[in-house]
């Protein structure tokens, strides 16, 4: 085994989540090890952290093991270009909280003088996204 290897204990710590949380991930085919010593012990390299990388940023933006795992098994998937996404959606949810915690310091501001705001100022900051997917949502009832 090469010295640049990590154990699923060290990997589970560097990540923090569980040895657990990568026993299921291998027994699911989503994150394999590189190596399995003879004594069963499983072993990471590099690109086995970076595939954890992807799943948990995946993971993060909400989406499920098993659409992640379509995705980064996918012959076309390309990590330099997945990063480069998340970077982006990252950078997205990032704008959208400033826009949040504006209208919240607003609406404090309002209640604490007792001023009006505008009607409309009151929900600015939610995501058309999400005023979609409550539409949706709505429309199934």
């Amino acid at each position: 085994m090469r010295n640049d290897m990590r154990t699923v204990r060290q990997v589970a710590k560097a990540a923090r989540i569980s040895v657990r949380t990568l026993h299921h991930y291998d027994a699911i085919g989503l994150l394999k090890p590189g190596h399995v010593g003879g004594n069963g012990y499983r072993y990471y390299g590099r690109p086995e952290l970076l595939r954890l990388q992807q799943i948990l940023f995946y993971r993060e933006l909400g989406l499920p093991l098993g659409e992640i795992s379509a995705i980064l098994d996918d012959p076309g998937f390309d990590p330099l270009t997945a990063l480069k996404g998340h970077r982006e959606a990252l950078a997205a949810r990032i704008g959208q909280y400033r826009d949040l915690i504006r209208t919240i310091d607003r609406t404090i501001a309002s209640l604490e003088k007792d001023e009006t705001m505008e009607d409309n100022e009151y929900y600015a900051g939610i995501a058309p996204e999400t005023r979609e997917r409550w539409e949706r949502e709505a429309a199934s009832f």
